[in-house]
């Protein structure tokens, strides 16, 4: 376990990053180059998420080790992501997955980069609550869902779900922001 420590953090852990940077890169060289073109973007994708979950699996490395504690979740959730990848690229190589489809609207990929960067900072100050119950329905009524109602209803039930789930059942102390005097 000390080498997989010594990546979790600083220099370590850089150079796991330019590691992974020059893999991908290598993987995306060889990808567009011996006749799998038409699977690029599907093939770099789950890779790319593979590589992330590395990264963050080193990470937890630098968490307090408890029982079930702080790097439980974390590792849980990149447990399954490379998992589901792995199955998309199964997939892939097993000639069951479409081919790419045709370049689409650039604008629509740069405005949920935006947006997500809004809800992150959002997070900070407006609450967790509050900036995923906007985040949610803007998010809905930009994917061109219609009706309000059930945007606000998914928007509220949400909140209510991770309100009762992460921050009463499961003492997970989310970001109150603005609102934490009165939680």
């Amino acid at each position: 376990m000390g080498l997989l420590a010594y990546f979790s953090e600083g220099t370590g852990l850089a150079l796991l990053i330019a590691g992974l940077f020059i893999a991908l890169a290598l993987l995306a060289v060889v990808v567009l180059r011996y006749g799998k073109r038409e699977y690029f973007g599907q093939i770099m994708a789950p890779s790319s998420l593979i590589g992330l979950c590395i990264v963050f699996f080193a990470i937890t490395f630098s968490f307090p080790e408890e029982e079930a504690g702080p790097r439980a979740v974390p590792r849980l959730w990149i447990f399954w992501l490379c998992v589901l990848s792995s199955m998309v690229l199964i997939q892939i190589f097993r000639r069951k997955a479409a081919k790419d489809p045709a370049p689409g609207r650039l604008g629509f990929v740069f405005l949920m980069i935006a947006l997500l960067t809004g809800y992150y900072f959002a997070i900070q100050t407006a609450g967790y609550f509050l900036s995923t119950f906007v985040f949610l329905a803007l998010l809905m009524h930009i994917l061109g869902y219609k009706n309000k109602w059930i945007i606000y209803a998914v928007s509220t039930g949400w909140v209510i779900f991770s309100y009762i789930v992460f921050y009463r059942v499961l003492y997970i102390q989310l970001p109150l922001g603005y609102f934490e005097n009165y939680f």
